[in-house]
């Protein structure tokens, strides 16, 4: 753990308490802690008094947070011993009715920790457990978990994380002659079918990272 008595003179007894916590539980939990467990580790009631604590160290450069997000407390330590990383949100499921609005509170499972050295600040990024068989060829099975960005450019031969009517699907990605058509193939394909017009799919987005167990 790192000093802060000597490497942060400039925080308050408080705020020196509050970051030690923080880094406390990332070493142990492996995710940072929500404000209301800072909170009850500090022994602070007022879920202000701690967002006013965080706002301070924020200020002063020794933290930072995504707006909106849960669990995104970063310490900022050149001292640190934390690989720099980001949270990114892993949802439960791809269907019609949440396919505009995939990080809804009630979509998200939890915030698992990635490299940031990988894919950047994440803010386009989401994680979903593979949903289907149809590239086992290619190494991707079921239980492995998708990291898939939504702002991408795709060129012939990537992998696209798809809706098709209720089937959500990986498929690489071609381009065809007729602007209006879209190739998208597997290794296996169960739907008999490649060529798809371009408004009978949507497109999710662009593989671009893969966790898996051996």
């Amino acid at each position: 753990m790192v000093n802060v008595s000597s490497d942060f003179d400039f925080l308050t007894a408080k705020q020196k308490k509050v970051y030690m916590v923080i880094e406390s539980f990332i070493k142990s939990k492996g995710i940072p802690p929500t404000v209301r467990e800072i909170g009850e580790l500090v022994g602070e009631k007022t879920p202000g008094a701690v967002q006013g604590i965080l706002n301070r160290l924020e200020q002063k450069g020794v933290i930072k947070r995504e707006v909106g997000m849960a669990r995104s407390i970063q310490l900022v330590n050149n001292n640190s011993q934390y690989a720099p990383h980001v949270y990114l949100p892993k949802i439960k499921k791809v269907s019609q009715r949440n396919v505009n609005d995939l990080l809804n509170i009630y979509n998200i499972i939890n915030y698992v920790p990635v490299p940031s050295s990988l894919f950047g600040e994440g803010g386009d990024c989401f994680i979903i457990d593979c949903p289907d068989n149809s590239l086992l060829e290619s190494g991707i099975k079921y239980n492995d978990m998708l990291v898939i960005s939504r702002n991408y450019e795709l060129k012939d031969g990537d992998i696209v994380l798809m809706l098709y009517e209720t089937h959500v699907l990986l498929r690489y990605y071609n381009h065809h002659e007729n602007p209006d058509l879209i190739v998208l193939k597997a290794d296996s394909e169960l739907l008999g079918k490649e060529v798809f017009n371009r408004n009978e799919v949507t497109i999710i987005g662009k593989l671009v990272g893969k966790y898996t167990k051996y």
